[in-house]
């Protein structure tokens, strides 16, 4: 009787691992998942886990992108003498509405209010809409919430011209700036910043540049389509602009 049940057993093996190779299914593989999570910790705790040089040079090219970051954004602020800044991390982005808004991690104890301008390392990306104690809700520029409108000016070799921008166009990455003078001569490549006219934020923050032009459908001014400095797809740190009490 023994001698049968070892005979069955040892054709179920062999029937299972057929099976297993002709189907390139791994029957096995709960031996191997205990195996390394029995494994890992022990490893672990006696430092024998390895990384492969890929891993180490992507988490490298990481840390050296953000402090790059930070160089450059802390170099934007210092420009802007009339405001102290508050370094803030991004905490939170809504994949569903990923041009709109951000979450960052100061708030009201940082000193934080609500309009407060938000710049990133290249320039202008939004304002504080909503305040916490530790946290702050940022408005992007890119928002489809047409009511967001910001003031603007075109800096032009001998002159100046100045709009609204009040719309983005996810698809092209245009901001829409609208309510120029017809007549004005808007040339490519222009440079856009803000006017400080509108009381929230500085006068001076870039924006971005000047893409292309067209007279709107009444033929009365000027659309400009402008393609932001910052990359909105691909940020960490933000300052938020507080005005010096005098």
């Amino acid at each position: 009787m023994l001698k049968i049940k070892t005979f069955v057993i040892v054709v179920l093996i062999y029937v299972i691992s057929f099976v297993a190779i002709k189907s390139k299914i791994n029957f096995f593989y709960p031996f191997y998942l205990m195996k390394d999570l029995i494994y890992f910790p022990v490893s672990a705790i006696s430092g024998e886990v390895p990384f492969s040089d890929d891993l180490e040079k992507g988490i490298e090219k990481e840390r050296e992108s953000e402090y790059q970051e930070l160089l450059k954004i802390n170099d934007l602020s210092s420009t802007l003498t009339d405001f102290d800044s508050v370094t803030a991390l991004i905490l939170e982005r809504n994949r569903m509405y990923w041009f709109n808004t951000i979450t960052i991690n100061k708030g009201k104890d940082s000193g934080l209010d609500l309009d407060m301008a938000v710049i990133s390392s290249n320039g202008l990306i939004g304002k504080i809409s909503k305040v916490s104690k530790k946290t702050s809700e940022v408005k992007l520029i890119t928002t489809s919430d047409i009511n967001n409108k910001i003031s603007v000016m075109i800096k032009l070799k001998d002159d100046t011209v100045y709009g609204i921008m009040s719309g983005y166009d996810s698809n092209n990455n245009y901001l829409e700036v609208t309510s120029t003078n017809k007549q004005s001569e808007v040339t490519k490549d222009s440079l856009v910043y803000t006017s400080g006219m509108g009381g929230i934020f500085p006068s001076g923050i870039l924006i971005g540049k000047v893409v292309s032009m067209e007279n709107d459908k009444y033929d009365v001014s000027k659309i400009i389509n402008v393609e932001p400095v910052s990359n909105f797809n691909d940020f960490h740190f933000v300052k938020v602009l507080k005005r010096k009490e005098l």
